[in-house]
């Protein structure tokens, strides 16, 4: 989760009316759980486990995190042959991982971000990048906005949820429903509301 961030004047907002408009299209309650790959589909946005083209035992392993702790692969945007964008993640993620990861990546699709291209003649690893600062700030907070909008987390709290049966209904990790509570201010305005 970003700690310092470079969002724009006004983006917050912005991304709670993107997730409660999303939630509209889909026919979903303001207040109950979006599905990544339910939003995804409803983009035309194929996404792809990691292991349908990873094949390489020892990357597998990496992939899994048996070899390597800090690989920390999660998912990526890519480009095809046609200019059609699809989402590869890593399928070795828990369920509610899987959910933020690619919500991460519909942000940066929605936000319109550019995929640069890598320089010729330089091959980079499955899933590393160019890293863009702002981009990347955006889209954290959208993707989470999206798991996680206020709406959800005031009817979580009206309901008394805990943090830990929050993260279950919304099928998100408890770094993502501290991560949320904790930018939203939902906290103080509930105890004020109480």
């Amino acid at each position: 989760m970003a700690t310092k961030t470079t969002l724009i004047r006004g983006f917050k907002s912005k991304a709670e009316r993107i997730a409660l408009d999303y939630r509209q299209k889909l026919g979903v309650h303001a207040c109950a759980p979006l599905c990544a790959f339910k939003v995804a589909k409803y983009l035309s946005i194929p996404v792809y486990n990691a292991t349908e083209f990873i094949t390489d035992e020892f990357e597998l392993q990496k992939l899994e995190g048996k070899v390597c702790e800090e690989y920390g692969w999660s998912a990526l945007t890519m480009l095809t042959k046609a200019g059609n964008r699809i989402i590869i993640h890593n399928n070795f993620h828990t369920a509610a991982r899987q959910q933020s990861n690619i919500m991460h990546e519909i942000a940066h699709i929605i936000c319109e971000h550019e995929i640069k291209a890598r320089p010729e003649g330089i091959v980079l690893p499955l899933g590393m990048r160019d890293f863009d600062r702002n981009q990347e700030d955006e889209a954290i907070y959208l993707g989470a906005t999206m798991q996680l909008s206020r709406p959800c987390l005031l009817w979580a709290k009206k309901t008394k949820m805990t943090n830990a049966e929050i993260a279950r209904h919304y099928n998100a990790s408890m770094e993502m429903v501290n991560f949320r509570i904790s930018s939203t201010g939902v906290n103080k305005q509930f105890q004020k509301a109480v």
